[in-house]
């Protein structure tokens, strides 16, 4: 099946199926942000299987933690420790990462208890793409809050992050079991198991999250790009259509549309959907590069050629528009220029195998 990464922005981030189409805020578009002790997503979007399906991964807006500390400590002692968490939420908000991560850690040297400084840590951990020491922070907060859902939601996030998609579903599963209606836990756990075949686990896990929030797009999306890999088109697109519903334009289940029609090889239905997606976001490269691809089917060279240079220029690591913006210039009998893409194909994927 042809890769498609759109959106799984994510579901998710992150966010970062479902940080790749799953995406959820759900919107799986910013990853992660934090004020306390609350939730992570990203969104998001990571490759599925071999597919660029558009997962995303849902997000939800920290509360304030509030820090807790030993009474027999010296006051002194316990505002130099606040003092340093203070100011690394500060930094945190700012995306100054790794002067949060240093305040953070300041705070717990001179405050070993100071538990939402591990919880925010880990955060942070996560925005560094740093996940094993983010479970290390979310493993030393839970010892604290074990019956804390959100801190076990976030250590999935982190195993998921890190492509420990077994370990993240065994926390999720954890998460919903303290928390039998944590949205955002049932979307990435349904993407997780997505991740490793488990198609029927992941179904159920959507469907529950379609039950909490029936009207939320995403989660119709997402169930749709798990009943398309199953081979169930039909279903998949009755889940699209429900999307479409609640928002017209959400641009994810627009371009999952379109996969999904170029799939069974109905261009014309294809090329409407893309369209659709690029008019609500002209800078989405995929659905662009697919654009371009169905254009050239079409024989339409200019619109190829037109949809393939903003697919680059949206993302200028996508090498392999080059080769199909000279595919469509040598389509329009013009060499000269079809020969400098050519070239200019080879050295950008030579200089890519060379990092």
């Amino acid at each position: 099946m042809d890769l498609i990464r759109f959106g799984f922005r994510a579901i998710t981030q992150k966010q970062k199926l479902f940080k790749h189409g799953i995406k959820s805020k759900e919107k799986i578009v910013n990853r992660r942000k934090i004020i306390g002790v609350t939730t992570i997503c990203s969104l998001t979007i990571a490759t599925i299987l071999n597919s660029t399906w558009c997962f995303s991964q849902e997000e939800t807006v920290p509360g304030n933690g509030k820090q807790k500390h030993k009474k027999d400590t010296p006051s002194s002692y316990i505002d130099m420790a606040h003092e340093f968490y203070k100011q690394g939420m500060s930094y945190f908000q700012y995306n100054l990462f790794d002067e949060a991560i240093e305040l953070f850690k300041k705070s717990l040297e001179k405050n070993p208890d100071n538990i939402d400084a591990y919880e925010n840590l880990g955060y942070a951990y996560l925005q560094k793409s740093m996940y094993d020491e983010a479970i290390e922070a979310f493993q030393k907060a839970i010892e604290e809050k074990p019956n804390n859902a959100e801190i076990y939601y976030n250590l999935g996030t982190a195993y998921f992050d890190k492509n420990l998609f077994d370990k993240a579903i065994e926390i999720l599963k954890k998460t919903i079991q303290i928390d039998p209606e944590h949205r955002s836990a049932y979307s990435l756990l349904g993407i997780a198991c997505m991740k490793i075949g488990k198609y029927d686990d992941a179904i159920a896990a959507l469907k529950k999250r379609i039950e909490l929030d029936p009207e939320l797009p995403i989660a119709h999306s997402n169930l749709g790009i798990v009943y398309s890999m199953k081979g169930m088109d039909k279903e998949a697109l009755a889940e699209y259509k429900m999307a479409l519903e609640t928002n017209p334009r959400h641009e994810s289940t627009l371009c999952n549309i379109g996969l999904l029609y170029e799939k069974t090889g109905n261009i014309n239905e294809a090329t409407r959907y893309y369209e659709k997606a690029v008019e609500v976001n002209a800078t989405n490269s995929d659905a662009q590069y697919h654009l371009g691809k169905n254009y050239m089917k079409k024989k339409q060279y200019d619109n190829a050629i037109e949809a393939f240079q903003i697919a680059v220029m949206s993302d200028p690591n996508r090498v392999e528009v080059y080769h199909e913006i000279g595919n469509a210039y040598k389509a329009k009998g013009m060499d000269e220029e079809a020969k400098g893409y050519f070239s200019l194909y080879e050295k950008r994927s030579k200089a890519n195998k060379e990092k």
